[in-house]
């Protein structure tokens, strides 16, 4: 058995040996800071990740990293590295790879409609990056011909990928929106920095970003009073409620506001319009995330439902709104949380940030 022994890596993560069933084999598990549905092992001769399967408590998708690619032969679920054709099915996968200025390794995306990213898009343009279509209606023609080494796709999506894997190309699901936190959700690009080589960037770029957002969390932590603050609006008949413990949860009570919804649940779930106006009738703010016309204004958010006239917010002037119509919320969000935080400060407090601009969220006039 070998002894318990303390490393740092580069990204000054601790790490922690184990014993494995292969004599003398020394296993490293980095332990991450913030994330909590994938895991790292570093084995002498390749690097295994697990990323937990959504609803199934411990259960993983596993996936052996190999830098020789003879070592591939016989073991399950390997991947050489470094990818050098990759294909990314969501627009939120993009943002990791941004943020690393690694788009060359990408061949193929999906068909998304509010590509904004420049870089990407010059390469789409001149064909060097395929669209493949979406979920249910891939171009498998096209997919096969490009012969990736790897395909992230979305594990809260359906259809379509018992196709893929048909093809017997590796899908590896990116469950980031599973985080509850939003440093946890940028802690991902960990993850996919090990399949282009670019740990010690990715561990660097995290770093960076932990420090901002945990300052700026400390700025908001001692305010007197907290705004209270509600989210969403009506959606074919139903209000979709962001849950007392979700990720959108955290941000605002970071941001030294008070969310009005106390339960225990992390996802979002449909409510009729009479719950939300008892819960949120006479809340200070109103945040709102979704695809709208250029230049909307409060006239013509009431113009949409006259019932939205009646909160306090609204008639305050306090709705702050992200229209993804204009801004790369999807593409960015991911690796911003620093950003997305020092929005939300702006609003709720704006005497602790006077010099920020706001860069994802701009409040209706």
């Amino acid at each position: 058995m070998l002894g318990l022994a303390v490393f740092m890596f580069s990204c000054k993560n601790k790490t922690v040996n184990s014993s494995n069933s292969k004599e003398n084999e020394q296993v490293v598990d980095i332990q991450l800071k913030h994330a909590k549905e994938f895991k790292i092992e570093k084995h002498s001769d390749k690097t295994v990740i697990k990323i937990h399967k959504k609803g199934e408590e411990g259960v993983f998708d596993t996936f052996n990293l190999v830098k020789n690619k003879a070592n591939t032969k016989g073991l399950a679920n390997s991947i050489p590295v470094p990818c050098k054709r990759i294909v990314c099915l969501s627009s939120t996968q993009l943002g990791y790879f941004f943020a690393l200025d690694d788009i060359d390794d990408i061949v193929a995306i999906n068909s998304s409609r509010y590509l904004r990213h420049e870089g990407m898009k010059a390469l789409v343009e001149a064909g060097k990056v395929k669209r493949i279509g979406k979920e249910g209606n891939f171009n498998l023609e096209m997919l096969a011909a490009l012969d990736p080494d790897v395909i992230f796709v979305s594990p809260f999506k359906v259809g379509g990928f018992d196709v893929l894997r048909n093809l017997g190309i590796p899908l590896v699901p990116m469950a980031a929106y599973n985080e509850e936190t939003p440093l946890g959700r940028a802690e991902w690009i960990k993850m996919l920095a090990l399949f282009v080589g670019q740990e010690e960037k990715a561990d660097s770029i995290f770093n960076g970003i932990e420090s901002r957002y945990q300052n700026l969390k400390k700025i908001a932590s001692n305010v007197e009073k907290r705004p209270t603050v509600f989210s969403g609006k009506m959606r074919s008949g139903s209000w979709y409620v962001p849950g007392g413990n979700s990720f959108y949860a955290h941000y605002f009570r970071d941001a030294g506001a008070d969310y009005i919804i106390k339960d225990n649940k992390q996802g979002a779930y449909p409510v009729d319009f009479e719950t939300i106006y008892s819960k949120a009738s006479n809340c200070d703010f109103w945040r709102i995330i979704h695809p709208e016309k250029s230049g909307l204004s409060l006239k013509y958010l009431g113009d949409q439902d006259p019932r939205y006239m009646d909160f306090n917010a609204f008639q305050n002037k306090n709705v702050i709104l992200c229209n993804i119509r204009e801004k790369p919320y999807y593409e960015q969000a991911g690796m911003k949380p620093d950003v997305l935080l020092a929005d939300y400060i702006h609003f709720f407090h704006p005497e602790l940030l006077p010099e920020h601009k706001p860069y994802f969220y701009e409040r209706l006039k």
